[in-house]
């Protein structure tokens, strides 16, 4: 007899096999077994295999098969299958299969008795979110069903005992299993076989490899230990009951042991079901750290996952919570071996879905061994596990005033004036905080006076010394190579160890500053600056020796307890390794080492939070972003919005050409359509557009919350951007006007722009009331008394319990205090990661972040907002270019896409003309095209380039956009309605290549290796030409995933799709983050645009998506017409640079960034108009006042603006007349003179 088994890992396997044996040996039964699991069925040749073992098999048994690479595939094999089938605890599509004597669940069952019916019925799958709670539930009822069915219906008791069967699944359960099947559904002669009832064992029960026995009680396991040691620590360990009574353990019992042998106490403990969280009450209620070691959620296990439930018992809890992960999918040769780390599916399963629950540090511990016939540890990557553990638990016990911290702050790009630099974060006053509340929590620590001061013993003694910052100390060359023996994988593309960067004659510098306790360090750069034709490489290769003496500094010779890496984001997660599941050869985690690694992150990142968390083992405390207001309207717009005042209550054409003038000079273009009023009132739209455009003001600082009025602003952004047009729309109601159509009218009605500035300032005005007052009811009693004249209070009050929410968030803040309770070996409570205004749930701050289950988005409202702004795009295109764009070359990064359930997938599904296909369980496992009827309109050609971010967190979403563009790219339709197929057809043709590799549309980074590059390029000055920054972007970005899972780099392909691209897009991740506040907006969609400028010879138009759904604007518009807006609304605006001088040193260091990401946007996109170089240079570098404000403050970072003006000037972007040339020539040498001390006390006049 041949039995086919399958399930999703390898745990049943040797019980199975030792069942099987034992059949073969006892009862001479001619058996053969063939056994399957996701790690066997990863390629095509398993799939082979199984296809020949099911043509001969005589009964397929199968069990826990919900991953969606799998049910698919095994439901088409089945669903011809005519031997007997049983499928048990799976996706409802597998479970159907089920087909064994008289009994199925293939089709409606009537030859059961009256009574078994309904039994019977509730068996038969249903499909939906809550599926698999419910077989649970049916399952927990066993008992109660096997006492009411009579003899006569065996089938339905064998198809019920399985369960149990399988559920204790010991070598004695699995074989009295097999007896049953094979004496009821084998082919005859059936041998007679005993039929023996399933063995039960404890629902919870304690397991130790020094013993068969397993301890259902703690008291029975503590009386068993006894006093074998006295352990430093507690160590629980959750591992699944088939696991320990299958006897597949050897990869637990090794992790065990490494724990103990760094003299703590190993508990491992089991739970029946997929509910560990009885466990935590009881056998585990003492320990100091809890291993999930199931590679699942805490509750929920593979199937369904309930992360608010597992949150909340683990906050109870309150101990340090690691997921870590046995390989499923893989095999460990396998996994070691591939550059990718862990396959889509586990990634999901292992690491998105326990990080919900707030699980971190998803190491891999384990994993079928070459064979495939058991569990095998993977040892280096355990003994790394168990020295990150013992570091954990010290933290339990070490008193605060004998632990060591390492502070690690970044200077990038490096330069003097960029030391502490991180996303929306005031670093030095945050630093600030942070050692005074270390002081109040009792470490030693030495606290500076004065931020000032704090900032001057860390950087102002580092020129002097030929360094960016103070010298700490250093590593000599010796020391490096004894204490990092893996220098030796560095030097082939750094050169011998030590290297050049950081080092001096007496080894390698060390930067920063010891306080007490704790060490203040300055990160080292990735080293491009010293050799910057490295950034044209495909792949990133070695950390360079000073990154790695750093690391190697704090472990070995600062002896850190813990690491707290200091705000967004830093390098050492982004080193060469794999992408996710690294092993203990990738970089990041050989750098980390065994220090726990906590890190404060921006709030609305989730990807690099992410990437944070899977790389770099960090523990993420998130923070608040700096609050955002209107930008207003200042100097010569606030002069030209009074003349349009004046026009408006004087119609005179003699006051628009006036008009016409003042907007000249201000680099507004105005409408020459012959009417007037409308060319007023468009010329006014644009300026209401700059006024109401909602920017960052300021930095944030660490456990600080909003001031009131800041407050106010954050609470009539929510109330603005509701679905329904949330309070404006009361408002506007309350006055007697139709808020959607006078948001129709904003772009060519004066007295509509009226109206809305009149709402604006009553809605604002009742925030304001709500945030001053002492608590939520009395705000909502005083805005509901300011809108009394307007609104109605009943229609008010749906909205206070909202905003009520929100304001609590936004004053609760935990972020320092959190951060001190990770650091006493506490657990930090989970969070989302997005927008606070977007998702309130992020608040209040100081938590975990994760991202979301990727096997869920994009969801169906994420779909509809794609969809609408698919058909915007594609109009603005069709009345451009006088017809359907063939072909669109789309940027898409993980941070937008998880803040907005993958909008931007859904975007490409939309252009294409696809939809997600949803399984039984409610995942998307698949796309399917919309007809062409449906469609409307030809399919178009997307060319997606994504970012490394995204490739690591999304890697399903690249499979639907690359299924997508094949479904397409073979279907039987018009070329003239399907221009996938037809650009695909061509390149098979031009390229002599496949159809399957030519309708490849999905590419990105080599595994391990982030970012195009072009900005680094852009930023050192290096670059001749554009030919340099096309080929940085093409060779960067020309990965694929072939069908095997494996990349490869195919830049033929990409530049064969790209030739085909007539517009390019991205969309703008939120309003706190615009296109000139970052570099990667220019260096990945600058990087296309003159990518396809360069192979099409023609500069394709640029166009993004604006986060925010302005009112009386359409979302989609043009790179020009955008940066426009952002530089009036942000660089030229008093509002926002007079806040970011408030920060002193880090402001004027963030005035410097933006000007260069301007830059970069002419580098690439030649998107910038000569008057924003005028305007910039009027402002920051002509206007001698606020010159020397600047350079008072951070000189180096003042000279960058300078330096950046004079080379637009120098490459031809900005047409300066030779008179502001010299001059700017003469303040820059006046500033580098400063820096070098050759006249520092001369001024700059």
């Amino acid at each position: 007899m041949h039995i086919v088994v399958l399930t999703i890992d390898g745990n049943h396997r040797p019980a199975l096999l030792a069942a099987a044996d034992r059949l073969r040996r006892e009862h001479k039964v001619a058996l053969s077994l063939a056994v399957y699991d996701a790690a066997t069925l990863r390629d095509g040749a398993g799939w082979s295999q199984l296809d020949r073992d099911l043509a001969r098999a005589d009964l397929v048994f199968g069990a826990r098969l919900f991953s969606e690479e799998l049910v698919r595939p095994l439901a088409d094999r089945l669903a011809h299958y005519d031997k007997p089938t049983l499928i048990i605890t799976s996706n409802p599509a597998l479970i159907r299969c089920t087909r064994i004597g008289g009994f199925s669940l293939r089709r409606e069952s009537e030859n059961e008795p009256g009574p078994l019916r309904s039994w019977v019925q509730k068996l038969r799958p249903q499909g939906g979110a809550g599926e698999a709670r419910r077989q649970l539930a049916i399952l927990r009822n066993l008992s109660k069903v096997l006492k009411v069915i009579p003899g006569t219906s065996r089938d339905l008791y064998t198809y019920i005992t399985s369960h149990q069967y399988w559920l204790n699944a010991s070598p004695e359960n699995l074989y009295r299993l097999l007896c049953v099947l094979i004496s009821r559904y084998g082919p005859a002669p059936r041998p007679k076989l005993p039929q023996l009832d399933p063995l039960t064992y404890p629902d919870t029960a304690l397991y130790h490899p020094d013993t068969p026995d397993l301890f259902s009680s703690l008291n029975d396991y503590r009386r068993w230990r006894g006093n074998r040691f006295a352990p430093r620590g507690k160590v629980g360990i959750l591992t699944l009951r088939t696991v320990v009574l299958s006897g597949n353990t050897p990869h637990i019992d090794a992790l065990a042991r490494a724990i103990e042998a760094r003299g703590l106490e190993a508990r491992i403990a089991y739970a029946a079901g997929l509910d560990m969280r009885p466990l935590l009450e009881k056998e585990l209620a003492d320990v100091d750290l809890l291993v999930n070691a199931t590679g699942f959620a805490l509750v929920g296990g593979p199937a369904e996952s309930q992360p608010r439930q597992a949150a909340e018992a683990l906050i109870r809890f309150d101990r340090p919570y690691l997921g870590l992960v046995p390989l499923a999918f893989q095999r460990i040769d396998d996994w070691r071996a591939d550059d990718n780390g862990l396959v889509p599916v586990q990634q999901a399963l292992s690491v998105a879905i326990p990080e919900l629950e707030g699980a971190a540090e998803p190491l891999i511990f384990g994993g079928p061994a070459a064979d495939g016939q058991r569990f095998a540890p993977a040892q280096a990557e355990i003994e790394q596990i168990a020295d990150r553990i013992a570091r954990r638990v010290a933290l339990r016990h070490l008193p605060n005033a004998q632990k060591r911290l390492a502070v690690v702050i970044y200077n990038f790009p490096p330069a003097l004036g960029t030391v502490g630099t991180a996303a929306y974060l005031d670093v030095f006053a945050s630093l600030f905080h942070l050692l005074q509340a270390l002081a109040a929590d009792g470490y030693q620590v030495e606290v500076p006076r004065t931020v000032d001061e704090l900032r001057h013993l860390l950087l102002d003694t580092g020129p002097a010394q030929g360094a960016d910052a103070n010298i700490a100390d250093w590593l000599s060359a010796d020391e490096y190579r004894r204490l990092f023996p893996a220098y030796t994988e560095i030097e082939p593309y750094w050169g011998p160890a030590p290297g050049e960067l950081l080092r001096d004659s007496r080894g390698i510098r060390i930067l920063g500053r010891q306080f007490g306790n704790v060490f203040v360090g300055v990160q080292p750069s990735f080293g491009y600056e010293r050799d910057p034709m490295r950034l044209l490489l495909a792949k990133d290769a070695a950390p360079n020796h000073a990154f790695a003496a750093f690391y190697t500094w704090l472990i070995h010779k600062f002896r850190a307890d813990a690491v707290i890496h200091l705000g967004t984001h830093g390098a050492m997660e982004f080193m060469p390794g794999k992408q996710v599941g690294l092993s203990a050869r990738c970089w990041p985690l050989r750098l980390i080492g065994p220090i726990p690694n906590f890190y404060l992150y921006s709030v609305n990142n989730p990807s690099e939070a992410a990437i944070a968390k899977r790389r770099g083992a960090a523990t993420l405390v998130s923070y608040l972003v700096p609050p955002v207001q209107q930008a207003g309207l200042y100097k010569g717009l606030r002069a030209l919005r009074d003349a349009i005042d004046q026009y408006e209550r004087r119609p005179d054409p003699a006051l628009v050409s006036d008009l016409r003038e003042r907007a000249a000079q201000l680099g507004i273009p105005m409408a020459t359509s012959g009417d007037d009023y409308a060319d007023v009132a468009g010329l006014a739209h644009e300026l209401l557009r700059i006024e109401q455009r909602m920017i960052p003001v300021g930095l944030h600082v660490l456990g600080q919350p909003p001031a009131p009025a800041e407050l106010a602003d954050f609470l009539w952004l929510y109330a603005s951007l509701q679905p329904d047009g949330g309070l404006p729309a009361l408002i506007a109601r309350g006055m007697g006007i139709d808020y959607a159509d006078l948001c129709a009218r904003l772009g060519s009605d004066l007295v509509a722009q009226s109206q809305m500035r009149e709402i604006e300032a009553l809605g604002r005005s009742a925030m304001l009331a709500y945030a001053e007052a002492p608590d939520v009811e009395a705000g909502a009693r005083a805005a509901t008394a300011r809108l009394a004249q307007v609104v109605p209070a009943a229609q008010l009050k749906p909205f206070w319990p909202k905003l009520a929410e929100l304001r609590t968030g936004l004053l609760t803040n935990h972020e320092l205090q959190n951060l001190l309770h990770g650091l006493r070996g506490g657990f930090i409570p989970p969070s989302p990661s997005n927008d606070a205004v977007r998702n309130p749930a992020v608040l209040p701050t100081g938590r975990n972040l994760f991202a979301l289950d990727p096997y869920r988005v994009p969801t169906p409202a994420a779909m509809q907002r794609g969809e609408a702004l698919a058909t915007e795009l594609l109009t603005r295109l069709c009345s451009e270019q006088g017809g359907w764009p063939e072909s669109i070359a789309i940027v898409l990064w993980g941070t937008d896409n998880l803040k907005s359930d993958c909008e931007g997938v859904a975007q490409v599904l939309a252009l294409i003309g696809a939809r997600p296909v949803v399984d039984e369980l409610g995942n998307i496992a698949d796309v399917t095209l919309r007809p062409l009827s449906e469609l409307g309109r030809p399919r178009i050609d997307v060319v997606v380039t994504v970012s490394g971010i995204f490739r690591d967190l999304l890697g399903n979403q690249m499979r639907l956009i690359d299924r997508a563009a094949y479904l397409a790219a073979t279907a039987d339709e018009p070329l003239e309605w399907n221009f996938v197929r037809a650009h695909v057809l061509a390149q098979v043709a031009e390229q002599r290549i496949s159809l399957e590799e030519a309708a490849i549309r999905v590419f990105t980074n080599a595994p391990g290796s982030y970012g195009a590059n072009v900005n680094f390029l852009v930023e050192s000055g290096t670059w001749e030409n554009d030919e340099q920054l096309s080929d940085a972007f093409l060779s960067r970005k020309s990965f694929v995933r072939t069908a095997d899972g494996q990349w490869r780099e195919a830049r033929h392909l990409l530049e064969g799709a790209l030739r085909h691209v007539q517009a390019t897009f991205q969309n703008i991740d939120s309003f706190e983050v615009g296109l000139t506040d970052i570099d990667n907006y220019y260096e990945n969609l600058g990087g296309v645009a003159k990518s396809v400028e360069r192979l099409r010879g023609q500069a394709p138009p640029v166009l993004v998506a604006d986060a925010i759904n302005t009112p009386g604007a359409s979302r989609v518009a043009s790179i020009e017409t955008m940066l426009r807006l952002e530089t009036r609304a942000k660089l030229l605006n008093p509002k926002w640079h007079e806040a970011m001088l408030a920060h002193g040193f880090a402001g004027v260091r963030e005035i410097e960034a933006r000007v260069g990401h301007t830059y970069g946007w002419s580098a690439t996109a030649n998107a910038v108009e000569g008057w924003v170089y005028d305007e910039i240079a009027a402002t920051y570098a002509l206007d001698d006042t606020m010159r020397e404000r600047m350079a008072a403050l951070n000189p180096s970072a003042t000279a960058g603006v300078v330096r950046r003006l004079l080379e637009a000037a120098g490459r031809g972007f900005w047409a300066a007349d030779e008179a502001t040339l010299n001059r700017l020539q003469e303040i820059y040498q006046d500033l580098e003179d400063r820096l070098e001390g050759i006249s520092e006390e001369r001024s700059v006049r």
